[in-house]
């Protein structure tokens, strides 16, 4: 139980930030004395002094950072971008920026008449007109950008921005159009040269966190170090200097942001607990990892991503080891029980946070797991071989590009075809997928696994052959909106009020898709112009004339 021992102390700085957060100061304190008295009660005199020194902490710097936020912003400012610019419709895009002295990420509106490629770390000076913020948070405030400049970013973030440059634009130039958007996602966490209906293709299948750094390119990175290290017989010291090494190079190539520093240490704490298991077990590294962020970062508390990092980090420790003795029943290869108990322990840990925050879940999410697993640490590796080789004299980076193309465009493809599989995704709320994790834990203790699972695969075949023959929806019955753009479409998809059930673009630039297209929150995209008739079926799948999908 010893790798518990921080666990609590975790949960209360988390709940203390968010109650501060959410402007209910009184309740974070109230938390704080519950915690150090239930500690008391149970004669835990170490528990007292860490939730009380930890949590008065957390609360006393979250007190601070939100009331800094609540301060008003000058109308012009000098900032700094913070993420990708995002299309939000015509010819507006979002910008998330940095602006000096205030404690969260600030988004900016920006009309811009030709595709917005400004790299993290890109001074800007603007004129803005400031709004109440709607979105739940730290930041306090969003901004309408009147006039603006952008510089060219500097020191080291110019550095990462020359690097991304000179990668992407060489992946341009050697891979084909499946790899050309995967390959900068996967290995520098870079998405600009994916468009929307590939980034809506990847969250549908689950394969979206492939394109975001994660703690798990950082553990494949370590990873390689470690056994390159032991192949040359050097002893565990210089084994661990090497991992180290290498996580702070991935670390100085990908950039210095918010995501790429939380999944760095989340990967050097995993780095610490393979060195050290006997005394730095993995929930104790996580533990470690959530009270550094949480005390150094108190956005982070109202972030889906950090959730969602946390609760598949925490599955994969508390479930695997269990799948995997269930699983390995099946006498099916090693590598296949290993890679589908993370893929459902990761999936299992995540889906009531995916339901809260999208209201749809990926029912093809571990098959496209389990099936682009061997690809993902070759790209991550040889990938980052090829940034490298980018800044050096020779073809190597062609060389490193030829090798792991394949792999991208196996992942590419396979998330393309689960997308056209009937019930791809499907509506879900938070308690209703607690409540089926409920009923098969229930059954699964009273010794029914194996009918379980049965019923499970029977359920999703009988989804499958009925999804066959769905019968064919009538758009007239239903609300439908058209627009230009597919920029249009997001725009109009994430608005407030009611929203339209289906939505038609008129646009007919590109490729005819080989896969059917929907926005973020689910609602089906039709392109007549660009892939020629398709039709909408009860079951929410789509179907094209000439078979594509």
């Amino acid at each position: 139980m010893r790798e518990l021992r921080l666990v609590p102390a975790a949960a209360v700085v988390w709940a203390v930030t968010l109650a501060v957060v959410f402007s209910c100061e009184p309740v974070a304190w109230g938390l704080v004395g519950v915690a150090v008295a239930v500690a008391w009660a149970r004669r835990a005199t170490g528990q007292v002094l860490v939730l009380g020194a930890l949590g008065s902490a957390a609360c006393l710097l979250a007190r601070r950072r939100y009331h800094r936020a609540l301060a008003e912003l000058p109308e012009s400012i000098w900032a700094t971008v913070a993420g990708e610019p995002r299309p939000v419709g015509g010819r507006r895009w979002l910008l998330p920026v940095r602006v000096e002295d205030y404690p969260a990420p600030v988004p900016l509106f920006v009309d811009s008449e030709s595709p917005m490629t400004l790299p993290r770390g890109t001074p800007i000076a603007a004129r803005v007109q400031w709004n109440p913020s709607e979105q739940a948070g730290l930041g306090q405030w969003t901004g309408t950008v009147r006039e603006w400049q952008a510089g060219r970013p500097q020191g080291l973030d110019g550095w990462v921005a020359h690097v991304h440059e000179r990668f992407v634009a060489v992946v341009q130039e050697q891979v084909g159009e499946a790899s050309q958007g995967l390959i900068p996602g996967m290995v520098l966490g870079n998405t600009t040269t994916q468009g929307e209906a590939e980034r809506e293709l990847y969250i549908a299948t689950g394969l979206s966190h492939l394109s975001a750094v994660s703690g798990a390119n950082v553990t494949i990175v370590a990873t390689c170090a470690f056994l390159l290290c032991r192949l040359c017989a050097l002893g565990p010291r210089v084994q661990v200097c090497a991992a180290a090494s290498a996580v702070v190079t991935f670390f100085l190539l990908v950039g210095p942001e918010p995501s790429v520093l939380r999944a760095t240490l989340t990967g050097l704490v995993g780095l610490l607990a393979v060195a050290h298991s006997a005394t730095f077990p993995p929930l104790h590294g996580l533990s470690v990892a959530v009270l550094a962020l949480l005390l150094y970062d108190s956005s982070l508390a109202t972030q889906w991503g950090f959730a969602l990092s946390v609760a598949a980090t925490a599955g994969i420790v508390v479930a695997y080891p269990l799948l995997y003795r269930w699983l390995a029943r099946a006498r099916l290869p090693d590598v296949v029980v290993r890679a589908l108990a993370v893929a459902v322990a990761a999936d299992l840990a995540t889906a009531p946070l995916v339901a809260a925050m999208s209201g749809r879940i990926s029912v093809v999410s571990v098959l496209a797991n389990v099936m682009v697993g061997p690809a993902v640490a070759p790209i991550t590796v040889v990938g980052l071989l090829a940034v490298v080789f980018v800044l050096l004299p020779g073809p190597g980076e062609e060389v490193a590009l030829w090798l792991i193309e394949p792999c991208s465009w196996w992942i590419h493809h396979v998330a393309q075809r689960c997308a056209t599989l009937p019930l791809a995704t499907v509506e879900a709320t938070p308690a209703r997928v607690v409540v089926a994790y409920a009923w098969i834990a229930y059954l699964v203790a009273l010794g029914h696994g194996r009918k379980v699972a049965a019923a499970l695969c029977v359920l999703l075949a009988l989804a499958a052959w009925s999804g066959r023959t769905a019968p064919e929806e009538d758009l007239d019955g239903l609300r439908v909106a058209v627009v230009e753009t597919a920029q249009e479409a997001a725009a109009l998809s994430a608005q407030d009020g009611p929203r339209p059930q289906v939505i038609v673009v008129r646009e007919s630039r590109g490729s005819p898709a080989a896969y059917p297209s929907r926005t973020v929150e689910g609602i089906p995209v039709l392109f007549p112009q660009r892939d020629g008739p398709v039709t909408l079926h009860r079951d929410g799948t789509q179907h094209a004339a000439d078979g594509r999908f």
